[in-house]
């Protein structure tokens, strides 16, 4: 019988998006989001999905189950 092996559920992840020659890093995005978020609102941060949008060259977020909606630069 074959071992099964669980990676670790806390190692850390990174994730980058390739796209006509460019690579964005979608923590940094996510992280420019928040930071956004927090910049532009008093309201407490429960939630955030984060979109990205090479071709506009921005990512859009909608907050605390789409209340609230913004965006960045990538």
């Amino acid at each position: 019988m074959a071992e099964i092996v669980t990676p670790e559920l806390n190692a850390k992840v990174n994730v980058f998006l390739e796209v006509a020659d460019q690579k964005y890093d979608m923590t940094e995005v996510s992280e420019k989001a928040k930071a956004d978020y927090k910049a532009n609102h008093s309201e407490k941060l429960e939630d955030i999905k984060v979109y990205v949008k090479p071709e506009d060259g921005k990512a859009y977020y909608t907050a605390n189950g789409g209340k609230i909606a913004g965006n960045v630069n990538l």
